[in-house]
């Protein structure tokens, strides 16, 4: 009979792995909300199960789970590929009022609507998510340089629709 495989553990400990779940997990569903998965905390929860199962660790576990999240929701979804993801699938009102609706004026969250898919994603990670330019590279599978390409141009946009409309400067 074969020995049972040893699990690569990412984390120092128990306590390390249950605080980085505790803190990443309702982000992570989130994230999978955005990407309109029927199943957000399944897709979370199997995140974490992936990256526990890996022979080989990860440099960067946050980035690798926000990916790992990102490939299992749009898989999910596949059938409804074509279809535009709205901002209002992510950030959901009276869920976690501290959180998004602190983070995005209305009229932000309004503008952003307009940005292309991959501006919104990226300015979104960057911005309300709070994650590294490296580690959104990682998750998007692009160059850091057109990670921050995106972002420039993002908050560019959003600079120019809300001084137009009256607006304030919201993002620097």
């Amino acid at each position: 009979m074969e020995p049972l495989k040893t699990q690569s553990v990412p984390f120092g400990d128990s306590h390390e792995f249950h605080d980085i779940f505790a803190s990443l997990y309702p982000r992570l569903v989130s994230y999978a909300r955005r990407y309109g998965a029927t199943y957000p905390e399944d897709i979370a929860q199997e995140a974490f199960v992936i990256l526990m199962q890996r022979d080989s660790p990860v440099e960067h576990p946050t980035a690798y789970l926000y990916g790992t999240v990102r490939t299992l929701s749009l898989t999910e979804r596949r059938p409804l590929k074509n279809q535009s993801i709205s901002l209002e699938a992510v950030v959901e009102p009276g869920k976690n009022p501290e959180a998004d609706e602190d983070l995005l004026s209305q009229e932000v969250r309004e503008r952003m609507k307009a940005l292309s898919p991959t501006f919104r994603e990226t300015l979104w990670l960057f911005v309300v998510e709070d994650l590294s330019i490296r580690q959104i590279s990682e998750i998007l599978d692009i160059p850091e340089a057109t990670v921050k390409t995106r972002i420039h141009r993002a908050k560019a946009h959003l600079r120019n629709q809300l001084n137009s409309s009256g607006g304030l400067h919201v993002l620097a």
